[in-house]
């Protein structure tokens, strides 16, 4: 659609003057307005956009040297060029003097029509040239913000409304994006100023389809993926096509007109979103392989006995990627004694899980020779001294035996929890981490552990809280073992679901529960 033509302004006292002017304008394709004084001039710059105002310096309410120094110390009208015009010459520093308050150009009468029209025409690129310049720097503002929601948007869902919303902002008009993942068609619609677009959920050829049609600019029936008629008038759209040239939606500007450079913006816009939404599916698919990767690292299962039943919870951490270091182990040493123990290699990356597969192991290789869960301890924190210099870790070894006792070893893990039927105690006593070469032994503490009596360990991920105490922590899980009753599994379950709740750590959790038969 053609573009609106320049309205221009023209304010004089002189019927002749407007009618000459007028005439001239429209007929070089021109809108004109026309104001008899200055009052009538700044009710028309308020209410209507003005390209140009065409001003006579000599006016019946105001001199028109002060209405151009108003219009320019206005932030509204600033922009807008003013010309000048002057039927008398009154010295030769007239020009001068209305270039230094603001005029943009000045004339005087008698002037010429050709000479009037190169003026005005002059001024008019000028003002669209500086309007365009403005536009885009804020565009670009609003295009960098969008950017970065987008870029850190937690989820397909999220990353369309902040797509949407953004678009409608950067534009200011309403907008549409459409985007095809996971086997979902998805369509939201914003208008400008809005917070929540509005979503709607398609079938993937359907969408697909009204996608490659508005990029070309060609938008047919759209009825099949959403009842809005705005996307009918879809004057210019954008394809989103990821780095393997697939295409996956299309973002649209629901306006009838749209300068030229809209085109190149809204390009860059949608490959901002390609970008987002490529990132967002190679984080989802390095979090899968990274998930697999450290399960594959854990047991494969967990032994159970006549005298000790086991349940077991791993839950690793949902907003990261990479691999941490909690691990868990059960063993059944003999008939009467089974292990049990949690540990945390501290930090996230390839070398904790590394370091946290060779701890697991040498733990059940020291374990299987019947070796003491101190003497286990101290022994590993030899290890990862000599093999992993700076790396430090924290474990927690137990041993239940059926004769109703239980031991544990502790290196600056968090304190295991046990319940005999009545009360629940925090079982404390423990040596330093492992890693920080101490010489101070590792103390076992053993407490009674007959039948129905419950055992539960924990990674630090489950009751620890930013700017909050551990034991705040440690009484919740207190409060859930003694709440809940049931089979190991059961307990658990209760356990993730009450302590984990709102836990803000962003690690791994671990859970080793151990119930008497």
């Amino acid at each position: 659609m053609t573009p609106p033509a320049p309205n221009i302004l023209v304010v004089s006292a002189v019927p002749d003057l407007r009618e000459r002017h007028r005439d001239w304008l429209t007929g070089a394709g021109h809108q004109v307005t026309e104001a008899p004084s200055a009052a009538g001039a700044f009710a028309l710059l308020g209410r209507s956009k003005v390209d140009l105002v065409l001003l006579d310096v000599d006016l019946p309410d105001r001199p028109g040297l002060d209405v151009c120094d108003q219009i320019k110390h206005n932030r509204a009208t600033s922009s807008i060029p003013v010309l000048l015009m002057s039927a008398v010459a009154e010295g030769p520093d007239d020009r001068s003097n209305a270039l230094n308050r603001g005029a943009d150009s000045y004339l005087i009468e008698p002037v010429e029509r050709d000479e009037l029209l190169a003026t005005a025409t002059s001024l008019l690129r000028y003002h669209e040239a500086r309007r365009t310049a403005e536009r885009l720097a804020i565009r670009l503002e609003r295009l960098h913000q969008a950017t970065l929601l987008m870029s850190a948007a937690p989820s397909v869902a999220d990353l369309l409304q902040f797509a949407c919303t953004g678009l409608a902002s950067v534009f200011g008009t309403s907008a549409a994006v459409l985007v095809t993942r996971d086997d979902i068609g998805r369509v939201a619609i914003a208008r400008p100023n809005e917070i929540d677009p509005t979503m709607h959920i398609r079938p993937v050829p359907e969408v697909l389809a009204a996608a490659e049609a508005a990029a070309f600019g060609s938008i047919p029936d759209l009825s099949a993926v959403t009842p809005v008629p705005e996307l009918a008038g879809a004057a210019i759209g954008s394809q989103i096509a990821t780095p393997r040239g697939e295409l996956v939606g299309a973002v649209l500007l629901l306006t009838p007109h749209s300068p030229p450079e809209d085109e190149l913006m809204l390009d860059h816009f949608a490959q901002a979103l390609a970008v987002a939404l490529e990132n967002q599916r190679l984080y989802a698919v390095e979090h899968q392989i990274a998930l697999t990767l450290q399960r594959a690292m854990l047991p494969a299962s967990i032994p159970q006995s006549d005298h000790v039943e086991l349940a077991v919870r791993y839950l690793a951490a949902s907003d990261t990627a990479e691999i941490g270091g909690d691990f868990y182990e059960a063993l059944r040493l003999s008939d009467d004694v089974t292990l049990v123990a949690v540990g945390d290699v501290v930090g996230h990356s390839l070398q904790a899980a590394t370091v946290m597969a060779e701890l697991r192991h040498t733990l059940r290789a020291f374990a299987s020779v019947g070796m003491p869960i101190a003497q286990i301890i101290e022994r590993l924190g030899r290890m990862l001294a000599e093999t992993h210099p700076g790396v430090t870790a924290t474990v927690c070894i137990a041993e239940i035996d059926r004769a109703g006792e239980l031991r544990i070893a502790n290196a600056g893990h968090v304190p295991p929890v046990v319940h005999d039927g009545r009360e629940v105690t925090v079982v404390e006593g423990h040596g330093p981490l492992l890693g920080l070469r101490s010489t101070r032994a590792i103390p076992t503490v053993t407490v009674p552990f007959g039948p129905g009596s419950t055992l539960v360990l924990v990674t630090d991920g489950l009751v620890e809280r930013r700017l909050e105490d551990l034991d705040v922590g440690l009484d919740r899980l207190q409060q859930a073992v003694a709440t809940h009753s049931g089979d190991a599994e059961t307990l658990c379950e209760a356990i993730l679901t009450d302590v984990g709740a709102g836990s803000d750590t962003f690690d791994d959790i671990a859970i080793v529960v151990a119930r008497a038969r």
